[in-house]
């Protein structure tokens, strides 16, 4: 759909020759478009503010090849006074350009000041001069220059480089001699901008002010649906919902008043030597005070700086200075700082979201950065949050304890905002390590004392090892202060009493030399060394630990055990009131508005005030069983007879534990699933006796168990697992992808402690759907319209490898309905290479699923609702041009003829987020801790302006702060309105097989979680050839008994 006739352009100005038609525009430019096959255009792209030109002098603007230029509304444009004629192609170059002479360097005031070069026109663009306007030189307010207006447009040469080569010119040619295409884009805008300033001129406003209608989108057509990346967003306000009881809720997000800059300055900063990161803001901060003492740029601690102002008067200047600071053990160490020009970044877009349909991402990281620098004053920095030493240990175990701190993220909603909230983080202890080694050891049962430790074994070693590798340590001779020295740990040696070296040409021991030449004598001679220093060195250097200290406030990631986690949950876990007190104490200790740099600098502030929000609690569904349908209250229900149960005639139960029950365990095992089974519906016989164990539960053994269980055709087989140990792995690779045979596992500490019929009823919840059961569906009466036709649920997820593990693959899982009932789902899944987050083989994963489709409802689907877990907002564009668009590829490829093309709406899930929602009135609330209710949406204000998007609290928070899901709509061809993609989504957290709750996510998400756990169990244990990943993934492959005949396996 083109443009609307009589639209105004907002970047009208002098045309090119007649010859040069066909390329008159850069794509940034909101101009007018030849029509594009299937298209689908979804309202008109606001003018963007600053883009207005100014009218020429008897500029007649020949039509664009292709495509019917619209008359231009209103009356002829007057005429400018000394307009020059627009040259023809190729007749003007660009400024500065052609041969580059070298780097001129000069002093001034002690500084090295070389000329950059690099801040020209590049050869990529044709300018066209339209005017001049007078702008003051960077730096002087005395002297104005008459600077030429620019028209520009992509060459032939520039169109055939490519994206790969834009990426190369982004701050410079090859040899860094020319400037981006971005960088002149952002110059025009600045000129533009000083000519309305000065002329009067204003652009035009949004024609979409906030509250304003959406604007309506084009009929489908099936040329629409093919694939175009530039249409699946459009700028188009969508209307917030309207179903549901409104509540006055407030979010943690507060104001941010960005003051009056226009344009921030962006400087590259290099530093050599190489040093670790935690130096480098030391040395900016000394560079700072000796250069620019009146200055407070923001630096973001590895290379970046921005500043309000220019540093210099030419922006080709190179700052380049000697810096001098002390290090970890107060000697000094000398460092060369280079500070060189690299970009300016636009912020007015900050002050205009609402008329902008990108974000713009680099003016808010350099909010980021700025903010940042309040924090770190007292703080210490971990990502984006900072935390603060506890006044008193918070002891996680396992030589870690927790920090409370507080997170900060400048956000898009409808205006800018600063997102801040509680964290909490697991930090090493700052003890001795051999004081950490007995930590780590000792368990709930056990604890283990230093004068314990005489030797280790190798599992406590390779223990140890593991804790140790990378943090910093202090070495110290008690009593010998001169002896005190930093390292950071590669590792572990071998016994002191074992480790020997060359002194003064004779064999020495560790031990030997502490004692004769250190006067020092070690009281733990056998236990390791630590290993430090260089790593290239020959000679390793090797402490004995009880002379180590780790090193205090060490941020380091570490992924944190089953236990530290469940300690983290109950020390943080808090009501709404003291949560909320946290977070303003986190707004007190950063001190925004004092900081030099926020607010002396760039002149920002923030308010200290929670955003007030309007909510709406929507109405869950209520839930079909065998014999009625039941409420849900409160994110809860009671469940009845299940819709179609199962029936198990022949099942038993086996041991992989060590140590076998009780027999009375195992009979009460079977009393409690029997007398479960019976009230749900299901038909149990008697289980096969005697139970069988398995000896000392390894991999061999289970799997021959198995085999010989396998020729007695169980339904189900019932297995006691240790409650922690490789156990539950053996089992299921055995099972499924070995034998062929369907298992319920139960943990021991169950069997023998906590086991009851209520606790076996939410056993067989699971058991049921695993036999092809469906546990319960949506009434008839408030089933969803959009389900009675052929439509398939999807959900997909990647899950990575722990921050410590380097040679594991990432898991892709995708999971997808089979029923009309939305209930029964299947799995796919593939390995992936490390942190890689798009689904590299979608498209044949989507394919494998819609012929499971088909197979299981003789149908193809006519929709899609498919639902991405894990996905950023920095990554979205990936998605739609790789995800979106493998997975409609693969249901064009097996859409027979006749079939209608299958409509697809895709949603980006997202749970790593730190936006929490608190109610005003605690009437509104329904549990003891002030959390909103289930079913509580928010669609407003902190939301994207255009995007497609919203909060849901889905779930009954069982402890703590409920913690909504985002979720963000990449492509729509339902063309859902706000109240039914928020319903519908609300109504799938209530299809989770496990459990009578609501969840905090929809069903097809949780079992993609589930899913790609399943994977991780299978190439657990394993060694895995990263090179060949697609290879390895065959050795994983799950029985076809198994994947096609028992579908729900994975609940």
């Amino acid at each position: 759909m083109g443009k609307k006739k009589g639209a105004k352009k907002p970047d009208e100005g002098a045309s090119a020759s007649s010859s040069d038609t066909s390329r008159r525009q850069p794509p940034q430019q909101a101009t007018q478009r030849p029509p594009q096959q299937g298209a689908q255009q979804a309202a008109q792209r606001p003018p963007q503010q600053g883009a207005q030109q100014p009218p020429q002098q008897g500029a007649q603007r020949p039509p664009q090849q292709g495509a019917q230029q619209p008359p231009q509304q209103g009356a002829q444009r007057p005429p400018q006074q000394g307009a020059q004629q627009p040259p023809q192609q190729g007749a003007q170059r660009p400024p500065q350009q052609g041969a580059q002479r070298p780097p001129q360097q000069a002093v001034a005031g002690g500084i090295k000041i070389a000329k950059n070069n690099s801040f020209q026109k590049h050869l990529f663009y044709k300018k066209y001069i339209s005017g001049t306007i007078p702008v003051s030189q960077p730096g002087s307010s005395a002297r104005t220059h008459q600077v030429p207006i620019y028209r520009e447009e992509f060459s032939d040469q520039h169109r055939a480089q490519g994206k790969g080569h834009q990426r190369q010119y982004q701050r410079g040619g090859p040899g860094g001699d020319q400037p981006s295409p971005r960088q002149q884009q952002q110059q025009q805008q600045r000129q533009q901008q000083v000519f309305q300033e000065q002329s009067g001129v204003k652009p035009l406003a949004s024609p979409t002010p906030p509250g304003a209608s959406v604007l309506k989108r084009p009929p489908e057509t099936k040329k629409s649906r093919d694939f175009d990346d530039s249409q699946i967003v459009a700028q188009v306000r969508f209307k917030p919902g309207t179903v549901g009881r409104v509540i006055k809720v407030e979010s943690n997000h507060l104001a941010l008043n960005l003051g009056k800059i226009n344009t921030a300055f962006h400087y590259d900063v290099a530093i050599v030597p190489d040093t670790p990161k935690r130096f480098l803001r030391n040395v900016m901060e000394t560079w700072r005070r000796q250069l620019f003492p009146n200055r407070y740029p923001a630096f973001d601690g590895t290379k970046n700086l921005y500043t309000s102002k220019p540093l210099t008067n030419n922006f080709n200047d190179v700052l380049q200075n000697e810096i001098t600071i002390s290090d970890e053990d107060g000697r000094p160490k000398n460092y060369k700082v280079t500070v060189k020009f690299a970009n300016d970044v636009d912020m007015t877009p900050l002050r205009d979201f609402l008329s902008r349909s990108v974000t713009p991402t680099e003016a808010l990281q350099v909010v980021d950065i700025v903010l940042r620098m309040a924090p770190l004053q007292s703080c210490i920095p971990a990502g984006r949050s900072f935390f603060m030493r506890p006044r008193e240990m918070l002891d996680l175990g396992e030589g870690m304890q927790m920090y409370n701190g507080f997170y900060q993220s400048a956000i898009r909603g409808w205006a800018p905002l600063l997102n801040i909230d509680v964290a909490h983080k697991a930090f090493p202890k700052a003890i001795n390590i051999v004081d950490c080694l007995a930590d780590l050891l000792s368990t709930g049962r056990q604890q283990v004392r230093p004068q314990d430790l005489t030797s280790l074994g190798e599992y406590e070693k390779e223990k140890l090892s593991k804790f140790l590798k990378t943090l910093r340590i202090i070495y110290e001779i008690p009593g010998q202060p001169a002896s005190k020295k930093s390292y950071r740990v590669n590792g572990l040696g071998v016994a002191a009493s074992q480790s020997s070296f060359i002194h003064e040409g004779k064999n020495i021991t560790v031990v030997e030399y502490f004692a004769r030449i250190k006067n020092f004598r070690l009281r733990y001679p056998n236990l390791p060394t630590v290993w430090v220093g260089n790593l290239q060195r020959k000679d390793k250097i090797l402490l004995p630990l009880e002379l180590c200290t780790i090193v205090a406030d060490q941020a380091i990631p570490r992924k944190m055990t089953e236990n530290q986690t469940a300690k983290m949950i109950r020390y943080s876990a808090t009501s709404t009131d003291i949560r909320k007190n946290k977070i303003m104490n986190g707004l007190q200790t950063a001190n925004y508005n004092q900081n030099s740099t926020v607010s002396q600098e760039f002149g920002f502030s923030v308010g200290n005030q929670f955003q007030k929000l309007d909510a709406r609690v929507l109405d869950p569904p209520s839930l079909k069983y065998s014999r009625r349908s039941v409420p849900v209250s409160r994110g809860v229900w009671r469940g009845d007879s299940f819709l179609a149960a199962a029936t198990i005639e022949k099942w038993t139960i086996v041991s992989v534990c060590r140590y076998r029950p009780r027999p009375d365990d195992f009979k009460t095992l079977e009393q409690n699933i029997i007398s479960a089974g019976r009230d749900a519906g299901m038909s149990f016989g008697r289980p096969t006796e005697p139970f069988r164990d398995c000896g000392n539960g390894n991999y061999r053994d289970i799997e021959q168990l198995f085999k010989n269980l396998k020729n007695e055709k169980y339904n189900v087989i019932f297995v006691i697992i240790p409650d922690s140990g490789p156990q539950y792995s053996y089992v299921k690779k055995a099972a499924e992808l070995v034998v062929g045979c369907l298992t319920q596992c139960v943990k021991s500490g169950t069997v023998g402690r906590r086991m009851n019929k209520q606790t076996a009823a939410n056993i067989l919840l699971k058991v049921n759907s695993k036999l092809n059961g469906i546990n319960h569906t949506f009434a008839d009466n408030v089933k969803p319209a959009i389900l009675s036709r052929p439509f398939m649920i999807m959900g997909a997820d990647v899950t990575h490898p722990g921050p410590d593990s380097r040679d594991i693959p990432s898991v892709a899982a995708i999971t997808a309905s089979h029923d009309p009932k939305a209930f029964q789902y299947n799995i796919c899944w593939r390995l992936q290479d490390p942190k890689v987050e798009i689904i590299e083989d979608l498209e044949n994963v989507a394919i494998e699923h819609l012929r499971f489709f088909r197979e299981k409802t003789g149908r193809f689907p006519e929709k899609i609702l498919f639902f991405r877990d894990g996905v950023s907002e920095g990554q979205f564009n990936q998605v739609r041009n790789e995800e979106i668009k493998a997975l409609r590829s693969a249901c064009k490829r097996e859409q027979k003829s006749g079939e209608n093309a299958v409509q697809i709406t895709f949603l980006v899930v997202q749970k790593r987020h730190h936006t929490r929602l608190f109610p005003l009135d605690k009437r509104d609330s329904e549990d003891k801790n002030f959390n909103v209710p289930a079913g509580t949406c928010v669609d407003t204000n902190i939301t994207h302006p255009y995007l497609q998007d919203f909060y849901l609290v889905s779930h009954a928070s069982i402890q703590g702060v409920a913690k909504p899901t985002k979720y963000v709509t990449l492509w729509d061809d339902l063309k859902l309105d706000n109240d039914t993609v928020e319903q519908l989504t609300f109504y799938l957290c209530h299809m989770f097989t496990r459990c009578n709750r609501s969840v905090s996510y929809p069903a097809p998400t949780y079992y993609a979680h589930l899913a790609a756990a399943r994977a991780k169990v299978y190439i657990e244990n394993d060694h895995l050839n990263l090179a060949r990943l697609k290879d390895e993934f065959q050795r994983f492959q799950i029985l076809d008994e198994i994947r096609k005949g028992k579908p729900m396996f994975f609940v």
